[in-house]
C-alpha cells in the first residue's frame, strides 16, 4: 500500500516519471483512435465500489480538485484515495490554494508535470481556462482525465463523470411535473462565471423554456455556497410573500440549505408534500440528506464523488497498466441506467442506509 500524499500548496518533491504502459499506441499519439465504449473497471457504488484493477509499476497519480471547502469535492478527494489504497498507487490529493481558482489550477497542473507524475485526473474550475496547462501535459506524454467538467480541448486522455446539465435537467423536469407544469420557481446559481454553474444554468433555461406556465421569477447567484445562499433567499423574502413562490431551486445543496435556513427564520412553510414550498438540491450530502427526511427539501440528484474519484483512478492505471484507450465520454453514475440516482422521500432512508458518500466508512 503506497503511502497517500495530501498537498494543498505547490511545492513539491520531484520524482521520475514512468509510464508503464504495455505495447500499443499512447494516448497521444496522432494514430490513436478512441473507442467507442470502455468497461466499467468499478462495482458499486459510494464507499462500496470494488475493482480487481491492480497496478503493474510505481505509479504516482494527482488527483486536483477545484476546492476542499466543497464536500462533493472532498468526496471526490475520499475516493481517489480510497483507490490508491486498494489499487496500490500513490495519490497526490490537491486544490488550489484559492477555492475555484482557475489560475491555481493551472500551476498546479504544470507543478505535476515538472515533478515527473504518471498521470493527472482533473476536475475543472474553467472550462477554457484550463487548457494551456493540459495540453502541456499532453506535450509531456502525460495522460489526463478530465472529471466533470468539461475541458474544451481534444488534447486529453478523455472525460469522464456526471454532466453538469443531465442533473440540471433531472431536477427542472421533476419539479415540472411536480408543479403540474406551471408555477413561480426562484433559482439560487452556482457562480455565474463557473463552467459548471453556466451548464445547470443553460440545462435549466432550457426545461423551463418547454414550459410557459413554469415561471422563474428569480435568478440570482449563491455561489454554491450556505451563507450566500442564505443571504439572497432572505433579500427575496422581502421582496416576495410566501405565497408568491412554489419552489426554490438550488444550483446545489449548499445553495438548498442556505435557502431553507432562510424561510424556516422568516416562518416559512416548507415541504412541497405538505402543502409548503419544494426546494431541490444536488449532491445529497449530508446535511441535505437528513433535510429530506425531515421533509424540508424536497429532492436531490446523487452523483456519488466517492466513486467518481474511485473509478477515476482505476481507468487511469488501466491505462497506465495496459494502454487502454478512452471514449470520447463516459457517464458516471450512468443516470440512464442507474438507481437512486434522484433522491426524494421514497428512497432516501435506503439512500442514507446503504448509498451516502458522505457517510464514514468505519
Amino acid at each position: 500500500m503506497k503511502k497517500l500524499m495530501a498537498i494543498a500548496a505547490a511545492t513539491l518533491l520531484l520524482t521520475t516519471s514512468m509510464t508503464a504502459m504495455a505495447e500499443g499506441v499512447a494516448f497521444n499519439d496522432p494514430a490513436a483512435e478512441r473507442p467507442e465504449s470502455i468497461e466499467y473497471p468499478v462495482e458499486g457504488l459510494s464507499w462500496a465500489a470494488t475493482t480487481d484493477v491492480k497496478v503493474n509499476g510505481d505509479y504516482t497519480i494527482a488527483m486536483i480538485v477545484k476546492n476542499n471547502t466543497n464536500p462533493f469535492m472532498n468526496g471526490v478527494l475520499n475516493g481517489f484515495s480510497k483507490a490508491a489504497e486498494d489499487i496500490g498507487f500513490e495519490a497526490m490529493l490537491l486544490s488550489p490554494q484559492t477555492a475555484d481558482s482557475n489560475e491555481d489550477q493551472v500551476r498546479l497542473v504544470e507543478d505535476m508535470i515538472q515533478s515527473g507524475v504518471d498521470a493527472i485526473c482533473i476536475h475543472p474550475v474553467d472550462s477554457n481556462g484550463i487548457v494551456p496547462a493540459l495540453e502541456k501535459a499532453w506535450d509531456a506524454g502525460i495522460p489526463v482525465l478530465v472529471q466533470g467538467t468539461q475541458a474544451n480541448t481534444d488534447k486529453i486522455y478523455g472525460w469522464y463523470g456526471t454532466k453538469y446539465a443531465d442533473e440540471a435537467t433531472l431536477i427542472a423536469e421533476y419539479l415540472a411535473e411536480k408543479l403540474d407544469y406551471k408555477g413561480n420557481v426562484v433559482y439560487i446559481t452556482g457562480p455565474q462565471q463557473a463552467q459548471n454553474a453556466i451548464d445547470e444554468i443553460n440545462a435549466t433555461h432550457a426545461v423551463f423554456e418547454k414550459y410557459p406556465d413554469l415561471n422563474l421569477i428569480e435568478e440570482q447567484p449563491g455561489n454554491f455556497n450556505r451563507a450566500t445562499s442564505m443571504s439572497v433567499m432572505e433579500n427575496l423574502i422581502q421582496k416576495y410573500s410566501e405565497d408568491d413562490i412554489d419552489w426554490v431551486i438550488g444550483g446545489n445543496d449548499e445553495c438548498a440549505m442556505g435557502a431553507i435556513a432562510a424561510m424556516e427564520n422568516a416562518g416559512w412553510k416548507l415541504g412541497f408534500e405538505d402543502g409548503g414550498i419544494g426546494v431541490s438540491g444536488i449532491d445529497c450530502n449530508k446535511d441535505a440528506s437528513y433535510a429530506m427526511q425531515e421533509g424540508t427539501l424536497t429532492v436531490s440528484v446523487n452523483p456519488d464523488p466517492v466513486s467518481l474519484g474511485y473509478i477515476g483512478a482505476a481507468f487511469l492505471v488501466n491505462y497506465l497498466n495496459d494502454g487502454d484507450l478512452f471514449p470520447e465520454y463516459v457517464a458516471w453514475p450512468d443516470f440512464q441506467t442507474a438507481d437512486d440516482v434522484v433522491i426524494d422521500a421514497s428512497n432516501i432512508d435506503n439512500y442514507i442506509e446503504n448509498l451516502a458518500w458522505w457517510k464514514d466508512p468505519s
